[in-house]
């Protein structure tokens, strides 16, 4: 049975109330999960909004682009199935908790989805919360920017679909996006527009 990171919600403070990106207190949350996080049975802490499992989300972007993903009716979780994603991610187990664990589990996490020419430049850009559904609830992502100049694709063709595409066109997307890519679209549009992705 796969183990997860969870840290207990009542530590969270105003982040767990929070609904959004918020900026400026990742390293509050990892510091928080090293000293409290413990690891838990996925089909329970999925069920548990007592605690909160730490997801690093990832959106690949290149040159006004973003890969984009949708969830295939054969993918890992059900309440998820058909929703477009802008952020490749996943949980983190036990066996990432070496070094830089965040690190090591964002960039395993990437490899098991997506193959990648060039892996390009990381940036961290904050922490997304969203209680307002079940998925929500009991999960809190890592939001970063990959940076790449090169080709990506799906690995996981029996449970994804995917290409890139333009961020001038992510608002009328938007519907079609589970809720973390909904609240990642204005500050990729930001971004975007300042020249920076």
């Amino acid at each position: 049975m796969e183990n997860v990171l969870v840290v207990k919600t009542s530590l969270l403070g105003s982040i767990a109330g929070s609904r959004g990106l918020i900026t400026g207190r990742e390293a509050e949350v990892m510091q928080l999960a090293r000293e409290h996080g413990e690891f838990m049975p996925r089909p329970e802490a999925e069920q548990d909004p007592a605690f909160k499992q730490i997801i690093p989300y990832v959106a690949v972007v290149r040159r006004g682009e973003v890969f984009a993903t949708t969830r295939l009716n054969k993918g890992g979780e059900a309440r998820l199935h058909g929703k477009m994603s802008l952020g490749v991610g996943g949980h983190m187990n036990e066996v990432d908790r070496e070094g830089d664990w965040l690190m090591h589990c964002l960039r395993r996490e990437i490899d098991e989805e997506i193959a990648l020419d060039d892996f390009g430049t990381l940036t961290p850009r904050g922490l997304i919360n969203d209680d307002s559904n079940e998925v929500g609830r009991v999960h809190l992502g890592f939001f970063f920017t990959l940076t790449t100049g090169g080709s990506a694709a799906v690995r996981e063709t029996e449970k994804l679909e995917g290409g890139f595409v333009k961020i001038a066109e992510l608002a009328s997307l938007s519907e079609r996006m589970e809720t973390w890519s909904q609240i990642i679209v204005p500050e990729l549009e930001r971004l975007w527009t300042a020249g920076k992705l």
